[in-house]
Parts: C-alpha cells; structure tokens; sequence
C-alpha cells in the first residue's frame, strides 16, 4: 500500500507531542510494509534515511499554517499521484491537512479514500464550520479515544458509524531505570523527591495548578520536594511568576525542550508524575511515565480515566480539587510500597493496553479497509468504467 501524508512539521527532536507521534506512527506503518510519500513544508527538518519514507518539500520554506495549507498542499497532491500514484490520502490533522485532502481529491477527481485522524476538539467557533465538514467529507475517521469520540457525537451531531477508536502507542524504550545522579547534579536535584510534568506549558496543560500542589506537599513533606517541567510554551512567563509569589521559584525546575533521546532518562528522575491537564483525547505523556513504572496523579477529566485505573495505576481526583491532588502526592511519597506498587501495576496496564504495536496495526488496519471499501463502492457505481479500463487497453487511472 502506498499513502500520501502532506506534514507541516515532522521532527521528533521538536519536542512537539504531535509531531513524536507522528514520526513513531509513519516510521512503524513503514516496517508493516506501507510505502509514504510525505510532502513536508520545506526548511522543516526531519529525520533522514528511514526506509520507505519518500520525503518531498514543498514551499513556503519557513512552513505552511494550517489557513495556507489549502493553498499549497493540493498541487503537489496531483503531482504526486501522477508521478508514482498511492492508494489513500492520510490527514493526520483535521484542520491543518484535512481542507488540502479534500480540496485535492475534488480538484482533481484522484480515485483514492481518506483517512482522517482526529485528536479532540479545543473550544472554538470554528468547530462546526470547518471541522463538522471535514470529517464529514471523510472516508474513515481514526480518533484516539472513546471521549475524542463522543466529542464527535455531543459537539459536531457527527454519524461516527466510519470512526475508529484507536488508542495511541508508547514506544517500547519507556522503560524504568534508576535515577541518573548526573542528571540530578544537573538540575540541582541530589537529595530531592521530585514531582515531575512533561507537556507544552499552555494554559490547557494547567501546569499553574501544580505550583498550588507543590506548596501543600512542601507543607506536608518538608523543603526536599522539587518540581520539574520538562518542556516549554507561551505560559512558562505566568508559571515563574506563580511561583515566585509562592516562595516556590528555587524548587521549580524548567528544563525547556529536551532532545528526545534524553526524555526517558530524565521522567526516570521522578518520584511521582504529576499531571494537570485539563483536555487530551489522548494523554500521551502519563503513559510514557507509567510504561517507566512511575505512579501517576492526574485530573479525571477527557481521556485520562480510559487510560489510568484510578486507584490501581494511577489517582484521579476531581478537576480543581488541589487539596485532594496534593494529598494522593503526599501518600505516595510516604509510602515506599504503594509507590512501587501503583508504579508496577501502570506498567503493566501500558504494555498490554497501549504498545506501539497495538497502535501501529490498528491504523494499518483501518487504512487497508477504506482502500478496499472505497474500491467496492466505485466498482459497484461504475462496473463499466472500471471493467473498460482494466479490458479496453485505457491509460485512465480508475
């Protein structure tokens, strides 16, 4: 099988969520066997030599936002079609890819279904203009949990009878390992215990929360308590100075953007992983920390109670509720047992749940059944056209 995946970014070292995401899926998809023609904005970096990667660069240089895309991606769609042809038009984005897909199938009457991948939906206007039709216009709809989909339903009034659950994969390297003491020299955390967060620091990652979190379990605990943000964004300004009026800014650690190859090492830093997101479809990032035996604390909000058993790998408390955070953090700092406990259980849950593999299988799976379903519908509305292709001697793609 081959599929086209047009990308505006497609780096794991960028330290975003999605575009890790989407290197491990496409690097996996292309082990299964399928071949990607992937247009990617040109001056983006990428991750060169992968077999069965054929990386096209489009322009503008300095990249393509998501209002341009449709402007820009379409062309080289037909041009890619006409060069070597592909089975499916994958949009890994529903906003930023998904009007590029469906303006070039239309604009070019490319024979071929797609795939759309839908992650949730952010509160905006725009949610039921743009992406109500889209995912309408949408062959098959992957979505990453079921809240991602009952937003589709509640939200958008969307028939999801073509949307796939599949859960996202944690590569199989999150594994537990002892601290590494150059990394607690490093960031001045020899002697600590450390609550530990990754994300972007966004206003929807609520990491001004834990700031909140931190001083009661410092008042519990005593002043060897740090917190590490590993990661960056527009409201890492609000976090300093949240803490900073706490008293707190000598016992918060901003790591910024970490090269992924250091990620494992340093969430293997934490004594507890501490989570205050307040929408994910899925929440990546306490899976990665789970697969790493790390007991989790985070909001029972969206996804999150479909991934983390509350009580057994993990805690969920109530959005909000900061005393009923801070308390399950300080009962897992007390107690040794509950805290390797908790750790081994989400382990275990995250290898039998959500493996890349599982992930990488599924997906395959749903991308070899809109090509088939998609060849079943065009062959029963145009026998004829089909069969004077395949009989007449004719050039014309079917």
């Amino acid at each position: 099988m081959r599929v086209c995946s047009p990308h505006c970014g497609l780096f794991a070292g960028s330290g975003l969520g999605g575009e890790v995401y989407e290197c491990g899926l496409l690097r996996g998809l292309a082990d299964q066997g399928m071949d990607l023609e992937i247009l990617l904005a040109g001056g983006q970096p990428y991750e060169e030599g992968i077999p069965r990667w054929n990386v096209r660069r489009v322009v503008p240089s300095r990249g393509v936002r998501w209002w341009v895309a449709p402007f820009v991606f379409p062309s080289y769609i037909k041009a890619t079609y006409d060069r070597v042809g592909f089975d499916l038009i994958r949009a890994h984005s529903v906003r930023h890819i998904g009007p590029a897909a469906l303006l070039a199938r239309r604009l070019y009457r490319l024979p071929v279904p797609i795939v759309t991948h839908h992650h949730h939906l952010d509160p905006s206007p725009l949610n039921t203009v743009l992406e109500r039709r889209i995912l309408q216009a949408s062959d098959q709809i992957i979505t990453d949990s079921q809240y991602s989909r009952q937003q589709l339903i509640d939200e958008l009034h969307l028939d999801t009878s073509n949307v796939h659950v599949v859960y996202c994969g944690v590569d199989h390297k999150f594994v537990p390992m002892p601290k590494d003491p150059a990394l607690l020299e490093r960031w001045g955390l020899v002697g600590k215990r450390v609550l530990l967060c990754t994300g972007v620091l966004t206003a929807r990652k609520n990491q001004v929360m834990l700031i909140e979190v931190l001083a009661r379990v410092r008042q519990a605990m005593g002043n060897n308590v740090a917190l590490m943000l590993i990661g960056d964004g527009p409201m890492r300004k609000e976090i300093e100075q949240r803490a900073s009026a706490a008293g707190l800014r000598d016992a918060v650690v901003f790591t910024g953007r970490l090269p992924e190859e250091d990620k494992i090492a340093t969430i293997n830093l934490a004594d507890v992983f501490v989570f205050s997101s307040l929408l994910e479809g899925f929440a990546l990032a306490p899976q990665e920390a789970m697969a790493c035996a790390k007991p989790v604390v985070a909001l029972a909000v969206a996804s999150l109670p479909e991934t983390i058993d509350n009580g057994t790998s993990g805690f969920l408390v109530k959005a909000g509720d900061v005393e009923a955070f801070a308390a399950r953090v300080v009962d897992l700092l007390r107690d040794d047992e509950l805290r390797a406990r908790v750790g081994s259980v989400g382990a275990e849950r995250v290898k039998r749940l959500f493996s890349w593999d599982q992930t990488v299988q599924n997906v395959f799976r749903v991308y070899r059944d809109a090509v088939d379903e998609y060849a079943a519908r065009r062959l029963a509305a145009e026998p004829r056209a089909w069969t004077a292709g395949i009989g007449g001697g004719s050039n014309e793609r079917s």
